[in-house]
């Protein structure tokens, strides 16, 4: 898709102006998640985390895929952060307004994997 392009135009933009990321962990969060509770399907979530992975493998080698942490925010919720983490290529999850609700958050950070 085109905002799949327009990511991995960013992300490629983005890593090359990091000559080393041992300890770098990327985000992402769809633009049309930010403040609309919506989160997107594991199966896409997966999808965009491979692509990133892949450029990093392109541009770097596959280590360095392998050591990136690529951190899903959209929205996660009690609902479905166990989906989530059960994909692959999505190492953690940064959570937004779940994380001022004690219950909500003690879910999420007690997925089930």
């Amino acid at each position: 898709s085109i905002c799949n392009e327009d990511r991995a135009i960013s992300f490629t933009n983005l890593l090359a102006s990091f000559p080393s990321f041992q300890l770098f962990s990327n985000p992402d969060e769809p633009f049309w998640a930010i403040g609309t509770g919506k989160v997107a399907t594991p199966e896409t979530a997966q999808s965009v985390h491979a692509t990133c992975r892949s450029i990093i493998a392109d541009m770097y080698d596959q280590e360095a895929a392998d050591n990136m942490r690529i951190l899903y925010g959209g929205s996660v919720t009690p609902e479905s952060v166990d989906e989530l983490m059960a994909m692959s290529d999505i190492d953690g999850c940064l959570v937004g307004g779940a994380s001022l609700d004690s219950t909500k958050f003690g879910r999420i950070i007690n997925f089930q994997s």
